[in-house]
């Protein structure tokens, strides 16, 4: 016996969630009069339906293998206003608790006479070009 062909209504409930990424993005995506005004729903619309599609079309592991994943690093440092701009104030520190007390002993030491801020920093790492030499002999 042959395997029976969707019907249109089961292939219409099977899109209905991608439908409705779809309605949702144009419904609040602004679009600008003139020329390029489109520009963002169309990017918008993509990257939605490329993620519906990574997440729900393709099988669990083709994505894995697409993005390895990236060496991260996390720092602390202080920071003052000079200027209008916030500048570094310390030296980055790698663990949240001696930043934590490096920040308490700058605001008590300057903090009537200067405002100072805790700032996180993420890095991400990835590897855009990698030479290998070749083998010594």
């Amino acid at each position: 016996m042959a395997d029976s062909r969707p019907t249109d209504a089961e292939l219409l409930a099977e899109l209905r969630p991608l439908a409705a990424v779809i309605a949702d993005k144009i419904r609040t995506v602004p679009v600008r009069l003139g020329p390029g005004g489109t520009d963002d729903l169309l990017s918008e619309l993509t990257l939605a339906v490329a993620i519906y599609c990574g997440r729900h079309v393709l099988p669990p592991d083709a994505t894995a293998a697409a993005a390895p994943p990236h060496l991260t690093e996390t720092s602390w440092r202080i920071e003052t206003p000079r200027g209008r701009l916030w500048r570094r104030y310390s030296g980055c520190r790698d663990t949240r608790e001696e930043a934590h007390e490096d920040y308490a002993k700058t605001v008590e030491w300057g903090g009537a006479r200067q405002a100072y801020r805790l700032v996180r920093i993420t890095t991400t790492y990835t590897v855009e070009a990698e030479h290998t030499p070749p083998e010594a002999t």
